[in-house]
Order: C-alpha cells, then structure tokens, then sequence
C-alpha cells in the first residue's frame, strides 16, 4: 500500500511535466530566435537583442542594461565550433503560464556553454520568455 502511494505521488508530481521525447522539438521560429537573439547579446547588439524577448524580459533588461551586459561579456568571442540541442521541457502548472525550455550546449576552442532558452509553449510564440547562460572553460 505504501509503495503505492509513493508511486501515485510520483506520477502526480510528473504529470505537469513532459519527457524529452515527448516533447516537440522548436519550431524554426523559435529556432531562429533563440540563435539571432544568442548571437546579439553576444555581439552587442542590445537593441536587436531586445526586440526577441517577451515584453516583460524585454522591460526588465532596458531597466537593468548592468545585467544584460554581464550576460554579454560573459559569452566568448567569435563564432562557436558547434550548437547542440541537449534537452527539451515543457512544464505545465495551473494557474501559472506554461514553460517550453529548450537547453543547448555550444562549443567553443577553449569554453562550452550552457544556453538555456524559454518560450510559452513548443511550436508557440517565439518571443523569448527568460534564458539562462553559463560558460563553462578557460
């Protein structure tokens, strides 16, 4: 009885949640996005940056440029070797927007980056709801 509810508490803390597998992959329009959108912060492009984030990422980096710069500085310089998509989430809970969370890792020469990059939903909007980068090398 006990390895029951333990099981059911399982599936109900899963079932806002999809597998990789299960989930599609980016539409090209998120795909691009998520790239150009990349490719700007790390060119300095704040402007165009800008215009590929949702309005309220959008409002809250034009109040924080400190932020968005530290983000900027921190990608490494020139073109990367590779981009791979690692792992897709899309995570649905009530009463909260939905999250599509696409991860991917490009390589450089001497560094690899984690590229986290979030949308409302697969094959949705592709307007960028929050991203996350971390580097991680030289």
């Amino acid at each position: 009885m006990k390895t029951k509810l333990m099981s059911l508490a399982g599936l109900a803390l899963l079932a806002g949640c999809s597998t990789t597998e299960q989930v599609a992959d980016p539409s090209t329009a998120q795909a691009q996005a998520a790239e150009i959108a990349y490719n700007d912060l790390r060119d300095g492009k704040y402007e165009e940056f800008l215009s590929y984030l949702d309005p309220k990422l959008q409002q809250y980096f034009q109040e924080n440029q400190k932020t968005m710069k530290k983000f900027s500085h921190s990608i490494p310089e020139g073109e990367y070797k590779s981009k791979t998509l690692m792992v897709k989430t899309f995570v649905e809970k009530s009463g909260q927007p939905s999250e599509y969370k696409v991860s991917y890792e490009i390589a450089y020469p001497n560094n690899l980056v984690q590229y986290d990059v979030s949308f409302d939903k697969p094959n949705g909007s592709s307007k960028i709801q929050n991203f996350y980068i971390r580097v991680y090398g030289e």
